[in-house]
């Protein structure tokens, strides 16, 4: 199936949202249980990693089967013969006949969803568009500033380190929180009024602040996070953990500027608290602020980081490795879980003779037709009467996995041949047939999907299976190259395609051979 199909969707929407859920419930308790260090960043980037990988590396893998080969049924199921037909002929409607073709909730559910999540995704996207377009006006009304511009020697000496490492210090006029940014190249804007409020060696502060961001690649970090935010936009627990590690970052940054004397750390505590007077007082919210006017706790955080120290324990190297253990046996197992949906070898519903039912035991005594047992190998050449010829039932065929082919140690031996087409793709009669089953339900073959059933006499018939729709209807005699349906993605499929089948005589036969 494809990945908008709605039950795929669906699937991995929620084990998104379950793996979010996990991971973040699963942090918090670990870091109140085990007292981490709020500064710990590494530690909630690892927790963020479980909340998306699980999806990430599920999502990766139905996508890689779907480009790459196209399972079909692991198990033999029956076609009706040609004396079937003659059955109806009197009238009486086939055991699987559609009256009419639905059209289905497929057909409106697939482009739904995939309207819903754009729609999602881009508002997520716009409010980001925003944030960088109004970034991007700070630079460019902002001007460099000169050493002599500055304070004192201390905010000076500062300003010859930076600019030794290619870090440009930039003035703005808008009052925003001082912040650092890597492109279009890497500058520290602050304001020009906060640079003029506060002492040398605060200033000097501020601006290792900033600085610290750059050397840890946290404008990096933060505009990853934030498209990893916006593609998983339905998840908020994605917005609650990239939170932490934006304070885990502060925090970090916070201790390289202060140092560890007490005294200087109430020096930088004191030009903090003028920043965010600063910033209060402006009229419009900044878009580059670490945390917004409305987000006290944090502040009083970095404040009692600032004043008093961390008083919670750094992990040591046994605790990361136990812990990282941890997250990766829990993200594998959502994983697996979500990988195991598309597998191949479990898309099967589990279809045999014991399972047909009564239904089937119907069809047996109108027309008995036989099962085969054995393997595809062993029924390649059933007859050695002339085969008719048979066309291929697309146009510019592509086979992605043939007749015969293992799919895997859950599955059987493929039993018929795949060609890869886009959905909607024409399908064709490869040779002149009467139509023996056109539905969306097949007998005991639920599976195949949409299915048209040709017989084209001497014993032979075809099977077209995961149609997205049929233009044909049972008793109507077709030549060969007529249009019968298109190829789609029903029944359980990890891709679109068309999955054809041929029997002589009941028995399955390897169709490539004969199509030319």
């Amino acid at each position: 199936m494809s990945i908008f199909a709605p039950d795929i969707w669906g699937f991995h929407a929620g084990a998104c949202l379950f793996a979010g859920a996990l991971a973040w419930s699963l942090g918090l308790a670990l870091h109140r249980g085990l007292r981490i260090s709020h500064a710990a960043r590494s530690y909630w980037l690892v927790v963020w990693a479980l909340a998306i990988l699980p999806t990430l590396l599920a999502v990766a893998f139905h996508g890689f089967a779907s480009a790459g080969a196209s399972w079909s049924l692991p198990m033999p199921l029956p076609l009706p013969s040609v004396a079937e037909l003659g059955g109806w002929s009197n009238g009486l409607e086939a055991p699987w006949q559609d009256a009419a073709e639905p059209l289905g909730a497929r057909a409106w559910q697939e482009p739904l969803l995939l309207m819903l999540y754009v729609a999602g995704a881009g508002l997520a996207a716009l409010r980001w568009g925003r944030g960088m377009l109004a970034v991007r006006c700070i630079v460019r009304a902002s001007s460099p500033v000169v050493p002599a511009a500055l304070p004192g020697p201390l905010s000076a000496m500062e300003w010859q380190r930076l600019h030794r490492l290619g870090i440009e210090l930039r003035a703005t006029t808008r009052q925003v929180s001082p912040f650092a940014l890597c492109w279009p190249r890497r500058a520290i804007i602050i304001p020009a009024a906060l640079a003029a409020r506060l002492e040398d060696r605060q200033l000097q502060m501020v601006l290792r602040h900033e600085a610290s961001h750059l050397a840890r690649h946290d404008p990096q970090r933060a505009a990853l996070m934030r498209l990893v935010s916006v593609v998983f936009w339905f998840n908020p627990f994605l917005g609650l953990i990239e939170r932490r590690v934006q304070v885990a970052a502060e925090l970090c940054c916070d201790a390289a500027a202060a140092g560890v004397e007490p005294e200087a750390r109430h020096v930088y505590a004191r030009a903090y608290l003028e920043a965010l007077r600063l910033s209060a007082g402006s009229q419009m919210p900044s878009p580059v602020a670490a945390f917004s006017r409305h987000d006290p706790g944090s502040h009083r955080l970095r404040i009692r980081h600032m004043v008093q120290g961390d008083a919670r324990r750094r992990l040591a190297l046994p605790w990361r490795i136990a812990l990282l253990a941890l997250a990766l046996v829990a993200g594998g197992a959502v994983a697996a879980v979500q990988i195991g949906t598309v597998t191949p070898g479990r898309d099967q519903a589990g279809i045999d003779e014991a399972a047909a039912g009564p239904r089937a035991a119907v069809v047996s005594v109108v027309a008995p037709v036989r099962r085969e047992a054995a393997a595809p190998e062993a029924t390649a050449g059933v007859s050695a009467r002339p085969a008719i010829g048979f066309r291929f039932p697309v146009t510019a065929p592509r086979v992605s996995s043939r007749y015969g082919a293992e799919g895997g140690p859950y599955t059987r031996p493929h039993r018929g041949i795949d060609f890869a087409a886009a959905r909607g793709t024409p399908v064709y009669a490869p040779a002149d047939a009467s139509v023996v089953a056109a539905t969306t339900r097949y007998p005991d073959g639920p599976n195949y999907g949409t299915v048209v059933v040709l017989d084209h006499g001497g014993g032979w018939q075809s099977l077209h299976a995961h149609l997205d729709g049929f233009d044909v209807q049972v008793g109507q005699r077709v030549a060969a190259g007529t249009q019968i349906g298109r190829a789609g993605t029903t029944g359980k499929v990890t891709g679109p395609h068309l999955h054809m089948e041929l029997l002589l005589d009941g028995q399955r036969v390897d169709p490539e051979p004969l199509l030319r």
